[in-house]
């Protein structure tokens, strides 16, 4: 028996992505559309509106509450969960009945199949019991797939009553025409749908950074399941069972990823709890999302029983939906999903003479239920369900009272709510099957109207309680079993980005496991079993080795059967880039572990991507461990190596995490953008990307102003208590160290013993005797690799000293390597602090050069107190001779004005100086070629580098801060200025504008005079540059300055720029105008879009934003100049 299992292609899973993303876009619009029409969120319906109008409008809002949306006390109403609702059901619909006509499984009746071609003779029939209403035949289509999967589109739904508009509809089916029929035919499709559907979604509620609640929670948590990652967990769980019970025999299925021992022993072990026959075995995927798990074993299950109970492929299709297989998802949508999917798997499986099994009504339903259905109505509401006349009514409403009560919270907790534990088994086993048929009885009526009476909004809102009710009656009875595997990919979601209700839930029930959702579900998903059964899991791979899961790694080691691990480390999920999600797959098993057991462990960590991964998994090496032995290692910590026994790094060193601004936009900038560190300004050491004796030296944080602003912002943001846990690294302060990049390589530097960014971690010896072994040790490449096999987390923390370090070792080798002890502070490189200034050793002299001439100096010249080298300080001593080269106000121009020497001319002099005055007669004709040449200006002129490439190079060396601004008309023989920002006052914006440019204006007017060629341009031009240069100075909108953590009455008026705010906020005006030599990407990468983070509400512009961080905000000067009066007569 052969089913087609293969999955989408890679450009076809790109077009099926942007088809859904487009989908989603024209769905909602078009639903918005239609319930404005109807006035659904209005408080009165409109008059023009006909009764049965008016009913399908009362009906809508009804069903808008149940999902969410609330009515006001002015009877308007929200339309947001209507609108996705809406929009899913409408688009999905159609798609569905495209799954289903390319797979020739789309009914007319039963056993008359059609296709969409038929759909389109049908629909041009007059006779409505034919064309059923439609007008198109992707509606006709739709509504024979709704007609087919009842469980799927709820036959009385008042959604499908309302009609989108043409333009809105013909968008929505251009789009589904337009994919390919592979497409509907490939095995994962379908899971693909959904997460691309919620991927708007999802980067909306992630951009947002609101704490994560039952709103976000299936947007953000949705991750389709890779099938490498689903066959090996199947293929090691069920499919080890199958070949322990049936030693000798060939498997139906092939189970490609099955690993065994050298025995032959299945590396999972043998699953003795298990039952002996597949007819008592119960699986449950309790987080199912679209039904991958299922599907894949429901095609494991249906061959293995047709073989072991010699059964037909229909018998084997019944057997297994009714007794094996059962899911639970949070989001009903992703429900609607599982079930067609799995009933697509069942209805296209062949039989013995290769044809599909089909559709047919007395097929089994798939046993998937929804356990996050939002809980809209009151108690009594429900219990108003039961009538009167109903046998033992009073008892039967309790019964819906206590479901009521145990889901109250079903949207945010889902598959953790536990019924056993929430209603003490007040539920009797004998309710469930009495509610669901009183239940299926309200639901079954023609209009819900027919049994409670006349409609209104009362009445209407009863069907969907009804339907609620039985949804949750539904997962309550699958919550309440226990089972024999439970298999899924668990939902991430770390503490901290989890609504106070949610994480409140889990520090009362999971204590040990709070850390993130993912731990939880770990042991939610043990809760689940029955005893001596098992756990399959796609999982986070943080909780092996990170310090805060300590106590959950305690317990998985001590207190349950571990079976099998597969580290998958990061780029394992091919929709996902880069290290947003490490997850490995692991097997545990409900029963106490033995002083003997063994885990089995593998990892592919370090290949490059899923699909290598996914070859990897089948001959990876597995490493056997005794479960209790990681009991030793320090923390509990999982590694493949272990560790246990050794001296670690941390017994001779301490580590702490730099300071969390939480918006470093408004409080860091690069220390060059600011002419001092008055106001509270501190140097902040950060990252580096290789390793090197001193750098990450760049940053300046703004720690300690007059009104203590950034402590403050904290205080705010997180509370007064947890100050600390944001603004960190106190211990370390003062004392040397080893900064390490606790990202990517770990590339380290020394540490200067002052604040440190949150990206670098700080590793201090208990003493200073320590430090060089402790140094040679962590630039070694033995190091790196010891913390990554540890930990291969995108950041790094723990794990930096939980290695081995044989101190004697590396005391020997950092006494051969530095004889006279670590190197002192010194650096070539301009944008480090330590930076001596001079040009003629610096990793880019001609920029040195430049800076000097324009009166600019480094911190290293100004600070008698900063610890340097004594190369640093000769340095320094022969920089200052250069001083008679700077300019006075930091304005030099390109050509000659005002009796100066042209630019190119007094460069030249100053290199010439740079070279004699350290060793005279060092300075060649050759020596400026060389810089020329390193500087990407070979066999050109110094004049050429300082037009054409100096400013581009300085912007890109100062990491697109550029401290000289080189201003300029557009013209190659123009008019060129370059202005040391930190001088450039409105005075001397004006000196620029009058006295400089002003001469060169004179002079082309006496070129006009005399006739000179090229005057006449060049005159223009500048009288050009001089108009927008004036607009700057005056600083009317938009050639003002906006900064955003500053009141209305405190924002600058004209050009009167605060240096402390940065250059990005203070360039902005000369980029608008275009004065710059340049003004746009990527030669002048800046930009004042909207920052990352939401705002505390104390900030100025909080409410106008509404929290958001907009840099890309105009204000006039009348609007300034009015608010600072009201304030001077206050």
């Amino acid at each position: 028996m052969t089913t087609n299992n293969q999955p989408l292609a890679k450009p076809l899973r790109t077009q099926l992505e942007n088809t859904v993303k487009a989908a989603r876009e024209a769905a909602e619009k078009g639903a918005r559309a239609a319930l404005s029409q109807l006035a659904v969120g209005e408080a009165k319906a409109p008059d023009y509106l006909t009764d049965e109008l008016k009913a399908l409008r009362r009906r809508l809002r009804a069903h808008g509450r149940a999902l969410g949306d609330n009515k006001a006390a002015d009877d308007t109403q929200g339309l947001q969960h209507l609108v996705w609702e809406v929009a899913y059901e409408h688009w999905h619909r159609m798609l569905f009945a495209r799954f289903l006509a390319e797979n020739g499984l789309l009914l007319w009746e039963p056993g008359a199949a059609v296709s969409l071609d038929d759909c389109e003779a049908l629909v041009q029939e007059s006779d409505p019991t034919i064309n059923l209403g439609a007008k198109t035949k992707w509606e006709l289509a739709g509504k024979l797939a709704a007609r087919m999967l009842p469980q799927v589109f709820k036959p009385q739904s008042p959604v499908f009553e309302l009609a989108f508009a043409p333009e809105h509809q013909r968008e929505l089916e251009r789009l589904l025409a337009a994919l390919p029929t592979e497409v509907f035919q490939a095995s994962d499709s379908l899971g693909w749908v959904y997460q691309f559907w919620q991927a708007k979604r999802k980067d909306e509620v992630n951009a947002s950074e609101v704490k994560i609640g039952a709103d976000e929670l299936p947007a953000v948590t949705q991750l389709f399941t890779e099938p490498y990652m689903v066959d090996f967990l199947l293929h090691n769980s069920l499919g080890a069972w199958w070949v322990t019970r049936h030693p000798g025999e060939t498997c139906p299925v092939p189970l490609t990823y099955l690993r065994t021992l050298e025995d032959g022993t299945p590396a999972a072990g043998k699953f003795e709890g298990w039952p002996d026959r597949l007819s008592e075995f119960k699986l449950l995927d309790p987080c199912c999302g679209s039904g991958h798990f299922l599907v894949a074993a429901f095609l494991m299950l249906v061959p293995m029983r047709m073989a072991a109970e010699h059964l037909s492929a229909r018998e084997a299709v019944d057997a297994v939906l009714r007794d094996n297989l059962h899911g639970l998802e949070l989001d009903p949508r992703c429900v609607e999903i599982a079930v067609f999917a799995l009933a697509l798997a069942a209805w296209r499986l062949p039989d013995k003479a290769g044809e599909p099994l089909g559709v047919r009504e007395d097929m089994p339903a798939p046993n998937i239920a929804c356990c996050g259905l939002k809980v809209a109505a009151r108690a009594v509401d429900w219990m108003a369900l039961v009538p009167d006349e109903m046998p033992n009514a009073t008892y039967l409403r309790q019964e819906l009272r206590l479901l009521h009560d145990s889901f109250s919270q079903a949207p945010l907790l889902g598959s953790l709510l536990d019924p056993a534990r929430s209603l003490k088994n007040d539920l009797a086993t004998t309710s469930f099957d009495t509610l669901r048929d009183l239940l299926e009885r309200a639901l079954s009526t023609e209009r819900p109207a027919t049994l409670w009476g006349e409609g209104n909004d009362m009445q209407d809102e009863a069907w969907d309680h009804a339907l609620t009710a039985r949804g949750l009656l539904h997962a309550a009875r699958l919550l309440d079993a226990r089972y024999h595997l439970v298999v899924t990919n668990v939902p991430y979601l770390a503490a901290v980005n989890q609504t106070e209700e949610l994480k409140l839930f889990c520090k009362v029930h999971y204590p040990k496991q709070k850390s993130d959702l993912a731990t939880v579900f770990l042991a939610r998903c043990l809760e689940l079993t029955r005893p001596k059964s098992s756990i399959a899991l796609v999982t986070k791979q943080d909780w092996l080795y990170k310090s805060y899961y300590k106590k959950v790694r305690k317990s998985v080691i001590s207190e349950s059967g571990w079976n099998f691990t597969a580290v998958l480390g990061s780029r394992a999920f091919d929709g996902i880039s880069g290290e947003e999600v490490k997850a490995i797959l692991t097997i545990h098993t409900n029963v106490p572990p033995l002083s003997d057991d063994s885990v089995s462990l593998l990892s592919v960590a370090d290949k490059e991507d899923s699909s290598i991964k996914a070859n990897a998994l089948l001959a990876a090496e597995i490493f056997r461990k005794k479960q209790f032995s990681f009991l030793s290692s320090p923390d509990y910590i999982v590694s493949l190596q272990g560790t246990a026994g050794a001296s670690l790094l941390g017994d001779y060193c301490g580590y702490q995490q730099g300071i969390c601004t939480g918006d470093y936009n408004r409080f860091g900038r690069n220390w060059w953008e600011l002419p001092s560190r008055n106001g509270g300004w501190v140097f902040q050491q950060g990252t580096v990307n290789r390793s090197t004796h001193y750098g990450g030296l760049e940053n300046i944080l703004m720690w300690s102003d007059s009104s203590d602003s950034l402590r403050s912002f904290v205080i705010e943001r997180v509370g007064e208590e947890r100050v600390r846990s944001w603004l960190r690294g106190e211990d370390s302060w003062g004392r040397k160290g080893i900064a390490v990049s606790s990202t990517g390589e770990l590339a380290m530097a020394q540490y200067l013993g002052g604040l440190y960014d949150d990206s670098t971690m700080v590793l201090v010896p208990k003493t200073v005797g320590l430090l060089p072994a402790v140094f040679t040790y962590c630039e070694s490449d033995e190091y790196k690799t010891k913390v990554r096999e540890l930990d291969s987390a995108l950041k790094v923390r723990s794990a930096l000293v939980k290695v081995p370090f044989d101190l004697a070792h590396w005391q020997q080798v950092a006494a051969e390597r530095y004889p006279h002890g670590l190197p002192k502070p010194y650096s070539d490189d301009p944008t480090q602090w330590l930076f001596h200034g001079h040009p003629q050793p610096a990793t880019d002299p001609l920029q040195v050069a430049v800076a000097r001439l324009l009166g600019y100096r480094w911190p290293a010249e100004t600070d008698a107190g900063m610890e340097l080298a004594d190369e640093a300080r000769d340095w320094i001593e022969h920089a200052d001779k250069l001083t008679a080269h700077s300019d006075d106000d930091g304005i030099v121009c390109l050509p000659a004005v005002r009796g100066e020497k042209p630019a190119h001319e007094r460069l030249l002099a100053l290199l010439i100086d740079a070279w004699e005055t350290v060793t005279p007669g060092s300075w060649k004709t050759s020596t400026l070629d060389r810089l020329l040449a390193e500087a990407d200006c070979a066999g050109k002129s110094l004049e050429v580098w300082l037009r054409e490439k100096f400013f581009e190079q300085h912007a890109k060396r100062f990491h697109h801060r550029p401290f000289i601004w080189h201003v300029w008309d557009g013209l190659k023989d123009g008019f060129g200025a370059l202005v040391n920002c930190h001088q450039l006052d409105a005075k001397n914006l004006e000196r620029l504008i009058h006295t400089y440019l002003g001469d060169w204006i004179r002079q082309q007017e006496a070129g006009v005079r005399d006739g000179i060629d090229g005057t006449q341009t060049r005159l223009a031009a500048a009288q050009d540059l001089k108009r927008r240069l004036e607009l700057i100075l005056e600083g009317e909108q938009p050639y003002d300055i906006f900064v955003r953590w500053k009141s209305l009455a405190e924002q600058p008026i004209g050009w009167n720029p605060d240096l402390n705010d940065g250059v990005r906020l203070n360039i902005r005006p000369f980029m608008t105008a275009e004065v710059l030599r340049h003004n746009k990407k990527p030669k002048l990468n800046v930009t004042w879009d909207k920052d990352r983070g939401k705002d505390v509400e104390s900030a100025p512009w909080f409410h106008k934003f509404k929290g958001d961080r907009i840099n890309d905000h105009h204000l006039t000067l009348a609007e300034k100049r009015a608010e600072r009066d009201k304030l001077s007569k206050a």
